[in-house]
């Protein structure tokens, strides 16, 4: 059977390898094969890749088709899945896909982890994700990605675009864009574009959307064994076949410009059985290849890189693009803007873990520069966790839409990753310091949880070590607050690390007590320590207990004299992708008291309704930032309807129906109420069809810019502003119905509480900031600095503890210059492919203002693109270049070597 096939490809490979021969009027046609693998949705990952016909099968089954036969294409996206199929093979395979990958049959497509998702992971992520994947590539194939493959996401962000050009991609695909924006685009031959995701012109990409079926085969043409519609290629069915073939692809010239187009030919887990698919293919192509004259086309396999490389010797002029693509709706009515926020204690999770993961890699990088490792550092705890985080950037991961089983599975994995690098860090802590063996822990509190390894020594009047890792760079002398739960009835003195005293406030309320603690940043060491002990008065502390006092509030109550704060509910039929309202929100909940606590560094008030309870915090009297703790209790299901919980920020400002939302927790959005610069489009959903992913900040603004609002989230959320100066974001979500798009189940998350499932109960943070945006251009990205980088804190049971920090040399102490205002650069740097190589990324995370650089001497920095994959002078010489019909002129200026611009990322691969 198999020599026969391959005298068959041989055949058909004589016509196949004719299309560069053809006239230049001819249609051209690309088909891609292609399978399109979720790591993980309606089964988990290693169920995806070990079923029957699951992802093993598939990459088997295709690389045996293209090592016989050299006319064959394949394009791979999910580096999660390949890269556990290559460790599985031997040398002589290995170096079989290394020659098909040389003569560019088989293409790696974005190489990142997974396809992430675009609405709703943080930037950070992304970039880690990506950078995963093109590492593997890199040292495995020394090979470059150089298209950006995003088909299934439901929506798609500036960021994803501008990050697609950072990581050198000549073009970006992708298949899901609003119903309705597709109808005017294909009226105007408008599904390639070039996508401008900022002011600097050197950002944009090209971007095709695929035609029909976002990312399948041709209509009548799907012939995977895995589907039980397949119509079989017989020889009485042929020339029916071929003129639906050529008929097919004429039709969609009609919405293309050029004489070039593209196919997927695949779809969700297929090529299981490629021999199968690409010989009823093959019959059907080469009946239209040998009848060239007859249908004025030419269609050969390719991959997508073949076909911009080709279309760009076209010479077209195209379209311009500078808005996003969101919400996305496949139907009307049908708006995707629930999955914004699906699964809210899983996209928490996420956050804060990938948080902690930029600075454990921070830390754990110089540990290694400083050769303090003592054979304890093992870098695989850092690549399983970089796996875990990786794969839950995947679409239907941090998205919350999938099963829940594979959610569990997700959280797992995350779960075994943070554990093993915890205890990897616990033990590097006990070799920098004058302890043996003792464990440093961490803690995570929702709303109510308590922490062990703070509560119980201290109840035992045993002393707890606060062990603070934070790396914020040039940040000295900046004040910040930690919040620490601790119990109830007890007097702690709280010092620092020459026992002198620190200032600080405990706010109990119902036997539940948060302490505050003060503390000045400071950056000239990497590690910092408290010690908490317990004492027998208030006279023997500088932490004070502050009592509560009862008031009276309602829901024309201002707080702090500042803004009002509602929490209301949507009735809907919504389900984990879409959000399906009843008509407008209703007040959520019945209110039960209210309390204020007012000391000198801390002022709160907690207001408690029957499933809410809220701690808004101020620090220092200052009238301008506030803090909003919101535990949201269980959601009870009824009447058949889901229900959806928003909080509402009302403030006085007249932004008049225009909002901002961030970009993946980057470049705010302007966003009008019923309204899309690309069309003028239906308010068929007036609720969710406003709704937009936020992943840092949503703001509203005056006019003139002089009042503005922002609210800073610590999680993924759906936000919108439907009334004049209301900032609204749902917290969470729990659903009686499925909304029919595929995972087949409702989301109705449960936890166990006190032996009873409940609906799942969330504490969520957010921070509340009134500014002049002309005057204060940046506080916003200072909030959502301090939020980003707060300090890793580790609990230890001991008396003392004395950190060698002056074994810690930071190579790197000049590199970021102190600036005269906050400073506000992210610095990151994590081991590289080779032991003294480290990748080094620096992001000023201004609006406005320049970061100064300052390149220590003895250190070879070589600048590259996003993931440090390739030379960025290599990219900007060889990046294909496109025309389109873009007029607005470039704000962004030109920055000398040693500087980094506003909200501008560099990344380098550095030497030591």
């Amino acid at each position: 059977m198999i020599i026969l096939l391959i005298i068959i490809s041989i055949v058909y490979g004589n016509f196949l390898g004719k299309v560069n021969k053809v006239k230049s009027d001819y249609l051209r046609v690309f088909l891609f094969p292609h399978s399109h693998d979720d790591v993980g949705w309606v089964r988990t990952m290693m169920e995806y890749y070990k079923d029957e016909n699951g992802v093993k099968q598939i990459i088997n089954s295709y690389m045996e088709q293209l090592i016989h036969d050299k006319t064959k294409h394949f394009s791979q996206v999910e580096i999660a899945f390949f890269s556990i199929w290559w460790n599985e093979q031997n040398d002589k395979m290995k170096q079989n896909v290394k020659e098909l990958v040389k003569n560019q049959q088989l293409e790696f497509l974005s190489g990142g982890w997974c396809m992430n998702d675009e609405a709703t992971s943080y930037y950070e992520d992304i970039i880690d994700q990506m950078t995963l994947g093109h590492k593997f590539l890199l040292q495995n194939f020394n090979y470059i990605p150089s298209i950006g493959w995003q088909v299934d996401p439901f929506g798609h962000s500036n960021t994803q675009a501008l990050f697609s050009n950072m990581m050198g991609f000549n073009a970006w695909f992708f298949g899901r864009i609003d119903q309705e924006d597709r109808q005017i685009r294909e009226k105007k031959k408008e599904l390639e574009f070039v996508i401008h995701p900022d002011s600097n012109q050197k950002h944009s990409i090209l971007t095709h959307v695929n035609y029909y079926g976002y990312y399948s085969s041709p209509k009548g043409f799907d012939f995977d064994i895995t589907n039980p519609n397949r119509q079989e290629v017989t020889d009485y069915n042929l020339q029916q076949k071929t003129e639906e073939l050529a008929a097919y692809f004429k039709q969609q010239q009609t919405v293309y410009r050029g004489n070039i187009l593209a196919h997927t030919l695949g779809m969700d887990f297929q090529w299981s059985d490629a021999a199968s698919y690409f010989s009823q293919m093959d019959r059907v192509i080469n009946q239209v290849n040998k009848n060239t004259e007859k249908y004025k086309m030419i269609i050969q396999y390719g991959t997508p890189k073949q076909y911009i490389e080709a279309l760009n010797e076209q010479n077209i002029t195209y379209p311009s693009q500078q808005e996003d693509f969101f919400p996305y709706a496949d139907y009307p009515n049908q708006y995707w803007s629930g999955y914004f926020t699906s699964r809210s204690a899983f996209k928490g999770y996420v956050r804060r873990i990938g948080r902690y993961f930029q600075q454990v890699k921070y830390f754990y990088s110089f540990i290694k520069i400083n050769n303090l490792c003592k054979s304890l550092c093992d870098d695989k705890n850092l690549k399983n966790l970089a796996e875990a985080l990786g794969t839950a950037q995947h679409h239907d991961a941090i998205t919350g839409t999938a099963k829940q089983y594979v959610n569990n599975d997700y959280i797992k994995m995350i779960e075994i990753a943070h554990q093993n690098m915890n205890n990897q860090i616990s033990t590097l802590l006990n070799s920098l310091s004058n302890t043996k063996s003792i464990t440093h822990t961490t803690c995570h509190f929702n709303g109510t949880n308590v922490c062990h390894s703070l509560f119980d020594p201290l109840i035992k009047n045993q002393t707890v070590i606060l062990t603070i890792i934070d790396t914020k760079v040039n940040n000295n002398g900046m004040k910040e607050y930690l919040k620490i739960y601790v119990p109830d009835n007890l007097y702690i003195k709280a010092t620092y690390e020459q026992n002198n005293p620190i200032n600080g406030e405990i706010l109990c309320l119902n036997g539940q007590c948060i302490l505050y603690l003060q503390r000045i940043v400071g950056n000239s060491k990497f590690l910092h320590n408290f010690k908490l002990q317990t004492v027998a008065s208030n006279k023997d502390t500088h932490i004070i207990k502050i009592e509560p006092e009862k008031i009276s509030i309602d829901s024309d109550t201002k707080l702090f004299d500042k803004f009002k704060l509602n929490y209301n509910f949507y009735y809907s039929s919504s389900g984990a992708y879409v959000f399906k309202p009843d008509g407008y929100s209703h007040p959520y909940g019945d209110y039960v008291k209210a309390y204020k606590f007012t000391g000198n560094m801390v002022k709160q008030i907690y207001i408690e309704k029957t499933a809410i309870k809220a701690w808004v915090t101020n620090f220092d009297n200052d009238e301008n930032v506030f803090y909003v703790d919101t535990f949201v209790d269980s959601i009870i299901l009824q009447d058949y309807k889901g229900q959806e919980v928003v909080i509402q920020f009302l403030t006085d400002i007249n932004n008049k129906q225009i909002f901002y939302t961030d970009s993946n927790g980057l470049t705010f959005q302007k966003r009008q109420v019923n309204h899309r610069d690309s069309w003028q489009m239906q308010i068929l959903e007036p609720v969710s069809g406003n709704y937009y992913p936020v992943n840092g900040a949503i703001m509203i603004k005056n006019q003139d810019e002089d009042q503005a609002c922002a609210v800073i989230n610590d999680r993924a959320q759906g936000g919108t502003s439907l009334s004049n100066g209301v900032i609204e974001l749902m917290l969470h979500r729990r659903l009686n119905n499925d909304d029919n798009k595929g995972v087949n189940e409702r989301l109705n998350e449960q936890e166990e509480v006190n032996n009873q499932l409940v609906g799942m109960r969330q504490l969520i943070s957010h921070t509340i900031v009134f500014y002049n945006q002309k005057s204060n251009p940046n506080i916003v990205r200072r909030l959502q600095y301090q939020q980003d980088l707060q300090p890793l804190i580790y609990f230890s049971t001991q008396n003392q503890i004395n950190y060698q920090n002056q074994q810690i040399q930071n190579k790197f102490i000049t590199f970021i210059q102190q600036q005269t205002d906050d400073n506000l650069c992210k610095f990151y740097i994590e081991p590289w492919i080779n032991e003294n190589q480290y990748l080094v990324r620096v992001h000023n995370f201004r609006e406005k203002g320049i970061q100064k650089l300052n390149f220590p001497p003895g250190l070879r920095f070589v600048e590259t693109t996003l993931t440090g994959n390739q030379e960025l002078k290599n990219w900007e010489l060889n990046r294909i270049k496109w025309t389109d019909n873009y007029n607005k002129e470039s704000s962004q200026q030109n920055y000398d070597e040693d500087q980094v611009g506003p909200m501008q990322i560099r990344t380098w691969i550095v030497t030591i």
